[in-house]
């Protein structure tokens, strides 16, 4: 293996903190149905996201309208006004972001095996941009190894982007893994671009759709290091 690549969000960081931390300040929700919250939260940004890349939703407009009908999910209704602070909160602590446990650790690991090691994440570049300003992700990967969907005009799990990559690492598609937490962008992008794939299934997460298996499924990043290990 002579590159992995990484996903940003809910890979690298982990992406329901900061939404916890945000909902919390509002309103007194269990533990177990913050999770599920956060998993409607997110079915619904997906849903809006081609949306929102191509203007006809309003950043603002999206942002409310996923936080709404992400309660409504759950059997609450909150107003617009609600929504949208929630959100300001969320936006808030997405600035105060810490690395996932073994990152770091995963990174020197690459470096001394000498991986070349890269990034593609969807989403608006500014704000991609900030999440790895935060998590001060120049320190391990170059920056022209830093693919943001909204900056290059292609995203997960369009293979366009993955072949990107290929030419700015001038390597051929079986010698690169993609890690990342979502079967369907990252999974599916990596596996039918040639790649090798782990799935970073933290959240246990299952899948409907087996036209493509990971060649690895994960919970933590040591597990990372040990497949690669078996593969050099």
């Amino acid at each position: 293996m002579k590159a992995l690549i990484f996903d940003l969000d809910d890979t690298l960081y982990n992406q329901i903190l900061p939404f916890k931390r945000a909902v919390v300040q509002f309103m007194d929700i269990p533990s177990d149905e913050l999770e599920l919250l956060y998993i409607a939260f997110r079915y619904r940004a997906d849903e809006l996201f081609e949306a929102s890349v191509k203007g006809t939703l309003s950043m603002k407009d999206m942002h409310t309208y996923r936080m709404r009908a992400a309660f409504r999910d759950m059997g609450m209704d909150i107003t617009n006004e609600m929504a949208y602070a929630i959100q300001e909160v969320y936006a808030y602590h997405q600035g105060h972001l810490e690395l996932t446990t073994g990152s770091k650790e995963l990174f020197a690991y690459c470096q001394e095996k000498g991986i070349a090691v890269g990034l593609i994440t969807n989403g608006p570049h500014l704000h991609q941009m900030k999440k790895i300003q935060n998590l001060n992700l120049h320190r391990f990967i170059p920056k022209h190894l830093m693919l943001i969907s909204g900056q290059v005009g292609m995203t997960k799990p369009d293979t366009g982007i993955f072949r990107l990559m290929e030419k700015r690492l001038n390597l051929n598609p079986e010698d690169i893994c993609y890690l990342g937490d979502s079967y369907e962008n990252d999974v599916i992008g990596a596996k039918a671009a040639g790649w090798k794939a782990i799935w970073f299934n933290h959240r246990g997460r299952s899948v409907t759709d087996h036209s493509y298996t990971p060649d690895y499924t994960v919970t933590d990043f040591k597990a990372v290091q040990t497949w690669l290990t078996e593969k050099l």
